[in-house]
């Protein structure tokens, strides 16, 4: 039995209310900020620095997934729902660089308050 878990490569799950988890954690430190400021600012740059990395590290496989499971909706504005390479790119290479700054800033803003 052992052995078996050695060889065969198991599929992993995939990840779920990860989304959700992000933004409920955002929505924590930013209260718990209002209370104890460095402590809010130091857990929100924590969770802005791991959620933007894991974007980062993940970007290939994201993109692959959202490519593979969209379906065109007869009648919606699919030019805007679609994958595009174009908002791909965006999202990569400026939204998810700048919430790690923003992560950063918040620490540094952390370790000046504390």
């Amino acid at each position: 039995m052992f052995l078996s878990h050695l060889i065969i490569r198991h599929k992993v799950p995939k990840p779920q209310f990860a989304e959700w988890l992000f933004v409920g954690l955002m929505a924590v430190f930013a209260i718990v900020g209002q209370v104890k400021p460095a402590v809010g600012l130091t857990g929100l740059g924590t969770v802005l620095i791991l959620g933007a990395t894991l974007v980062e590290l993940n970007r290939v496989r994201i993109w692959e997934t959202y490519r593979k499971s969209y379906k065109k909706i007869k009648g919606s504005g699919h030019f805007w729902r679609g994958p595009n390479h174009v908002y791909y790119t965006i999202n990569v290479r400026f939204l998810w660089p700048f919430i790690f700054f923003l992560g950063v800033l918040s620490l540094y803003a952390a370790y000046v308050l504390g």
